[in-house]
């Protein structure tokens, strides 16, 4: 097995269905792209640490919902708000 700190695309998807095994969901409802996505503008926009805090409350306003296409559209709703974030704090800042 590869480094487990470098996973590859596949293991990732390994990973899902185990960890997803593990906490009695189905991980087809998962898209990791989109995730990761989140994950990556939220450490880009706002902090690195503010990533996984980002991803667990996305989880959780996705398993409240009760559109099953609630992903796609509260993740684009927290990544516009990374950018704002991002925007304000380049407003606020007198050398950016």
């Amino acid at each position: 097995m590869s480094d487990p700190k470098h996973l590859p695309p596949q293991a990732l998807d390994e990973w899902l269905i185990a960890a997803a095994a593990e906490l009695g969901l189905e991980p087809g409802s998962v898209s990791i792209g989109t995730v990761l996505d989140v994950a990556r503008d939220v450490a880009h926009d706002v902090a690195r640490p503010a990533a996984p805090l980002s991803t667990f409350l996305l989880g959780l306003a996705v398993a409240r919902s009760d559109d099953p296409d609630a992903l796609r559209a509260l993740a684009a709703r927290l990544t516009a708000r990374a950018a704002e974030w991002k925007a304000a704090a380049g407003d606020a800042d007198p050398a950016g």
